[in-house]
């Protein structure tokens, strides 16, 4: 009994020991979108955000160019999550260098990114020249007019004054005498339909006139995409009846909402491949895309390769995995497989793939490629009456919208008989599966040439992600494809997959990367 008690006595000490109060790590700041928004003969403002709060302190600082020793500190105000400053009683006609920085947990932090502005010297300051109301509406194609307004603008030698947004030339108007004494001048160009923050920077024989950042927006309503990250890591995450998995390695995990990380809950059993991948929901069963099964035959002379096409099952309820071959697709060589879809159309299950021997990125080398569609059997619980797609579609995907199916992918664009390019195109698709194409964009010349990653209902609509700054929204109702805009930037490279989770829509990026995110995602209509 005694060694008992010293047993659990040094237990607890270990507990005690373990259970050490752990410091909080306060999460790491990024500096971000830091521009300057304008620039006199004695003043420079600055603008910049922050990618989170828990600073106790913010701002610039910076110093003549030809006097470092002598830096000079400007805290900034947040306004509207933009932290905005002024340097101010600058001389004129100098350059000079300023950094942002921020305290944190006590710390000072100063990013070692340095920024060089000149301000504008006395002689053009006298001009006071400014985009007025500090924005820019543009329209549809980009094409926007904006107001000069300034004092003695009549003075100016239009021949000597060179204007540019983003060092593009722009046109310019001749000065127009205000009511108030001071001049306009109305300048037009084009930019990419994109809002954004855009620097004019104006010349004057010789001599600096204008820097000023202004806000480009849209003049009408459109399409807009906005993001919000969620704590949840991604990976090819798999939902089923609304929790989320994820398979790696031979492990089975599930998403734990109150302690925040995936915890194991089963075990792949060997022979069961690529599961790793996100799988589809349909009747109590996740479904795995296609891979492929190769082996061998050898004899005295020579080894021949054989390929087949497996697609794997699981049901969470039992933990237990299926198997189905598809050897009446085998090949005695390579064999790729492609456009592999789940739909769900009227209740039913259909699963469709491309089956190459070879494959090109180019569109007009030969391809001996077939494409089919199965049904799922409920009673068999087996794939069955296969169907041949008998069309030439690259990257496709098969959407269900109001109990209406609809494909979408890259038709061949032909000249003379001859395959030059392809370009996007959306068909509907018969109960049969027969097609009829109702959008294609762009011409023989101008295609739209897009490889989509995801296809997906949304609303009465289908939305199509390219990569994670191009999305459309396709409107089969008027048949009208529209880009769709990011109300933020995506800070990450790679597109992984659209999937729903708590009725939203849910968008993951850069699988395997450090900086993985999930997002959930929606779009709405609007200026």
């Amino acid at each position: 009994m005694g060694r008992c008690k010293w047993f659990v006595l040094m237990l607890l000490f270990g507990i005690c020991g373990s259970c050490k109060k752990q410091e909080m790590v306060p999460p790491q700041i990024a500096i971000n979108n830091v521009y300057v928004e304008f620039v006199s003969a004695n003043r420079v403002d600055v603008n910049y955000q922050l990618s989170n709060l828990g600073y106790q302190e913010t701002g610039v600082l910076y110093y003549k160019k030809s006097n470092p020793a002598n830096e000079v500190i400007v805290n900034a105000i947040r306004e509207d999550g933009v932290l905005r400053l002024a340097l101010q009683a600058l001389d004129e006609n100098t350059e000079y260098i300023f950094k942002v920085f921020y305290k944190q947990a006590g710390q000072q932090i100063t990013d070692p990114k340095l920024y060089t502005v000149k301000t504008l010297s006395a002689a053009m300051s006298k001009f006071d020249i400014r985009v007025r109301d500090g924005s820019v509406i543009y329209d549809a194609e980009g094409n926007f007019t904006a107001e000069l307004v300034g004092e003695n603008l009549n003075e100016l030698n239009l021949a000597k004054l060179d204007i540019k947004l983003n060092n593009v030339p722009v046109e310019l108007d001749y000065p127009i005498l205000q009511s108030d004494g001071s001049y306009k001048i109305v300048l037009k160009g084009s930019v990419d339909p994109v809002n954004g923050t855009r620097t004019f920077s104006g010349q004057y024989q010789g001599k600096e006139i204008l820097f000023q950042s202004v806000a480009f927006a849209f003049g009408a309503e459109r399409y807009w995409l906005t993001f919000n990250p969620t704590n949840i890591r991604t990976y090819p995450l798999t939902v089923f009846n609304n929790e989320l998995y994820y398979f790696a390695g031979r492990n089975v995990n599930k998403w734990n909402a109150q302690e925040q990380r995936f915890l194991s809950v089963g075990v792949v059993p060997d022979g069961f491949n690529d599961v790793h991948k996100s799988g589809f929901e349909f009747e109590g069963q996740l479904f795995f895309p296609l891979h492929e099964i190769t082996y061998h035959i050898e004899d005295k002379n020579d080894v021949q390769y054989f390929t087949y096409p497996v697609v794997n099952f699981y049901a969470p309820s039992t933990n237990s995995w299926t198997a189905q071959s598809f050897k009446e697709h085998e090949v005695n060589r390579r064999l790729v497989i492609e456009n592999q879809n789940y739909f769900v159309h009227k209740g039913e299950l259909y699963m469709s793939y491309t089956v190459s021997e070879n494959y090109y990125d180019n569109y007009n080398q030969p391809r001996n490629s077939r494409s089919y569609i199965y049904h799922y059997n409920k009673i068999t619980k087996r794939f069955e009456d296969q169907k041949n797609l008998g069309t030439n579609i690259y990257y496709y995907h098969i959407v269900s919208v109001n109990n209406q199916l609809y494909l979408a992918g890259l038709v061949p664009v032909y000249d003379q008989g001859l395959i030059l390019s392809a370009t996007f195109a959306i068909f509907k698709m018969g109960d049969q599966f027969a097609l009829e194409e109702i959008y294609r964009a762009g011409s023989v010349n101008e295609t739209l040439t897009i490889m989509p990653k995801a296809v997906i209902a949304y609303e009465d609509k289908i939305l199509i992600g390219n990569s994670l700054q191009d999305f459309l929204l396709f409107d089969p109702a008027n048949r009208q494809l529209s880009r769709v805009y990011l109300r933020q930037n995506f800070q990450h490279m790679y597109f992984g997959n659209f999937f729903r989770y708590n009725n939203k829509l849910h968008l993951n990026a850069d699988w395997g990367f450090i900086e993985n995110r999930t997002y959930e995602i929606s779009i709405e209509k609007g200026r």
